[in-house]
């Protein structure tokens, strides 16, 4: 029975849900070995102004869904009651006063087509009481309907205003997409730079503090070898000179090594100001990876996925659009027109049938309408009231057209400009191509004579501490062989960092960083 009762116990209690990343990626508060690509995937999904810069396609977005709304009809009704009195004097008329009071009803439904037509249906239905004896149902019904429609065979045909913009609001859609995929871009290249920068001061400062452990283990030798009266006080002080001059040197990489440390941590995290304090990120040191550099291949690569490029062909796609408007806008204006129209009536005789009519003393005829309200909106049912119909057309020009045919003039010189500027962002785009690839090339045989030169400095002060140890040289000595060795590493350290930073520079002039990252601009933008 305990069992059982326990099972049901536990068919009561909800499953626990399964514990949600925290959105800093749980970086926050704790020390990280930090990669490259978890640092990418942090900066997606928590910098800030990777936030506000998603926001411009969402605008543009909602900005063809607003010249869409061109075309949505338009319904609309209306209603209103008159009461007139009006004193005339006819013989037809037996009182004095004419009273009317008037009920009236209208709807319909209008819009325009991407087309450029334009359409418009309106239904109205008023009832008339009155005492006039001229109008022989009292009360009156009247319902009608009419439809109209307008094609324009020239000005307005497809190139109308409604239209053309709906085409510009998609294209500055494509163009904000264009410049946010630039925004990803140089934002990722950002984010490699901080961290290849802070793993490079890392690499930095341990170099400082390798040094100055060095100097600071020379000096104990030194001072020893003072104490039993081998060495001179002299060597001594250079030894202390030495040692100082590495506490600089360690002080100062570790402030330049924090530095880099916040930088990245704003750009991937975003934190709160006791976050910088309790946050240790810890990258991989900058390491040689192989990459092949074909400057035409990255020309043509640029030329096909480079946002500033597409953004500018873009814009004279636009151009040429606002053009073949303005010469649309330069035509005679020549419409179809074509309405249709049904009325119907219905009402109660004043004069029943077959009774006197007063001014001629004849029988009042059966005038065979319906007294019903609804038998004049079902006669427009069965379309059996009064139809009308109209075909027409109307034609109009200004005089001169002098604003037409300048405005095609201005957008002939803007949409020049238009196909001049993309020109020039083409050029700029093979240079910014070139100076990354020599960039490339001068980082691999930077890099190659960096590792030339630690190797010889390291060969040259394990030559010198052997002298050293024999008495044929100094502590200072040694310690300015110690020094190009820390600066040799110093340099390798730095050309390695240029290294990286190149393969990031020309995967960015070529405009594949995001697909090399394996970032898909979809889901950025969405995110």
């Amino acid at each position: 029975m305990s069992r059982i009762l326990v099972a049901a116990l536990l068919l009561l209690v909800p499953p626990a849900r399964a514990a949600e990343p925290p959105a800093d990626g749980g970086v926050i508060g704790r020390e990280v070995s930090l990669s490259l690509s978890r640092a990418i995937e942090l900066t997606l999904r928590n910098n800030l102004d990777l936030q506000v810069a998603r926001t411009g396609p969402w605008v543009a977005s909602e900005v063809v869904e607003q010249a869409r709304g061109a075309f949505d009809p338009l319904a609309f009704g209306e209603y209103s009651f008159g009461h007139n009195e009006t004193p005339i004097a006819s013989i037809f008329q037996i009182q004095p006063t004419l009273d009317e009071d008037e009920w009236s009803y209208t709807a319909g439904l209008g819009g325009i087509l991407p087309l450029g037509l334009s359409y418009s249906s309106t239904y109205q239905f008023t009832r008339l009481e009155s005492n006039s004896t001229a109008i022989s149902l009292d009360p009156q019904h009247r319902a009608f309907i009419g439809s109209e429609i307008r094609l324009p065979l020239l000005k307005d045909l497809i190139h109308n205003e409604a239209n053309v913009n709906v085409k510009r609001s998609r294209i500055a859609k494509q163009i904000s997409e264009e410049e946010f995929r630039q925004f990803l871009i140089d934002l990722t290249a950002g984010v490699e730079a901080r961290y290849w920068e802070l793993a490079a001061s890392r690499a930095r400062s341990r170099v400082a503090d390798k040094s100055l452990k060095t100097a600071q283990d020379l000096l104990e030798q030194t001072r020893l070898r003072y104490e039993v009266g081998v060495v001179a006080r002299v060597l001594v002080t250079q030894a202390e000179a030495g040692v100082a001059e590495r506490e600089v040197t360690a002080i100062t990489s570790h402030n330049l090594s924090e530095l880099a440390h916040d930088q990245l941590l704003d750009t991937i995290a975003a934190p709160d100001p006791e976050g910088y304090a309790t946050t240790r990120l810890v990258p991989e040191d900058p390491t040689y990876v192989e990459y092949a550099v074909e400057e035409e291949v990255s020309i043509a690569r640029a030329m096909r996925h480079r946002p500033e490029l597409a953004a500018a062909r873009r814009n004279v796609e636009d151009a040429e659009i606002q053009l073949t408007f303005a010469q649309n806008q330069r035509l005679p204006r020549l419409d179809l027109i074509a309405s249709y129209a049904t009325n119907a009536l219905s009402g109660k005789q004043k004069l029943p049938p077959g009774s006197e009519n007063p001014f001629t003393g004849d029988p009042v005829p059966d005038l065979g309408i319906p007294p019903d309200s609804w038998d004049a909106n079902r006669d427009l049912v069965h379309a059996s009231g009064g139809n009308s119909w109209a075909v027409g057309g109307r034609f109009e020009i200004p005089i001169g057209n002098r604003v037409a045919r300048h405005e095609v003039t201005k957008k002939e010189i803007e949409l020049r400009r238009t196909r001049t500027r993309l020109k020039r962002v083409e050029q700029t785009v093979i240079l910014d191509v070139r100076r990354a690839a020599r960039n490339m090339r001068s980082a691999t045989e930077a890099l190659e004579a960096a590792e030339r030169r630690r190797i010889a400095q390291e060969e040259t002060l394990r030559a010198e501490e052997e002298r050293l140890r024999l008495g044929d040289s100094t502590p200072f000595t040694v310690l300015e062989f110690e020094e190009d060795l820390a600066a040799a590493e110093r340099q390798q350290i730095f050309a390695l960092q240029l290294y990286r930073n190149a393969i990031a520079g020309l995967e960015r002039a070529q405009g594949t960083l995001l697909e090399t990252r394996g970032i898909i601009l979809d889901d950025e933008l969405t995110r």
